[in-house]
């Protein structure tokens, strides 16, 4: 009887066990931030070594592309994240990448390359804003509403730069400026 206890008390302790770690990566990483949920705030440097923080740009929709250089589909997606901040930044939009890669020089030489204007902030290997955002891959990007919440989310490359896309951000901008902010 007593055996029998105790092996009914182990099987208990693993499925408990089983449940506290599923509930433990429901909160980390492994499942993505939810739409409307509150966005993580964080501050990074800049490419320039200047602390950015994503709280300065509250009361505006805010795009955050995580990214790396050593990404193909990162590399591919860039010029049409590029394309989207010069059609739809000067109507309001925020365009901010947030580059894992662990070296600076190797950042620093694509964005020349490609003639990147928007801001990239660097978050080597991921520790800081990736983790908070719950990132499972790159390219990851994130719409954050003028209140802070999280409006989208996209897993993977996508073509940002299409009539349909552009529109989309467009009407979300225009939204958000006739909407009251907290």
């Amino acid at each position: 009887m007593r055996q029998q206890l105790v092996k009914y008390a182990l099987a208990l302790a693993v499925v408990l066990g089983a449940a506290v770690g599923f509930v433990h990566l429901q909160d980390t990483k492994g499942y993505g931030l939810r739409t409307g949920e509150e966005a993580p705030l964080f501050t990074l440097p800049d490419l320039q070594g200047k602390d950015q923080a994503l709280a300065s740009d509250r009361g505006k929709v805010t795009l955050v592309n995580f990214w790396a250089t050593w990404c193909a589909p990162c590399v591919a997606e860039m010029p049409s994240l590029e394309a989207l901040h010069e059609a739809v930044g000067p109507e309001g939009l925020v365009v901010v990448g947030v580059a894992v890669d662990d070296t600076a020089k190797d950042v620093d030489q694509f964005v020349e390359e490609k003639k990147i204007r928007f801001p990239i902030l660097r978050d080597p290997g991921g520790r800081i804003a990736a983790q908070l955002y719950r990132t499972t891959g790159y390219p990851e990007t994130f719409v954050v509403g003028p209140t802070g919440t999280l409006l989208e989310s996209y897993v993977g490359p996508a073509e940002w730069d299409t009539p349909e896309a552009i529109r989309h951000f467009r009407d979300l901008v225009r939204s958000a400026s006739t909407s009251p902010t907290r």
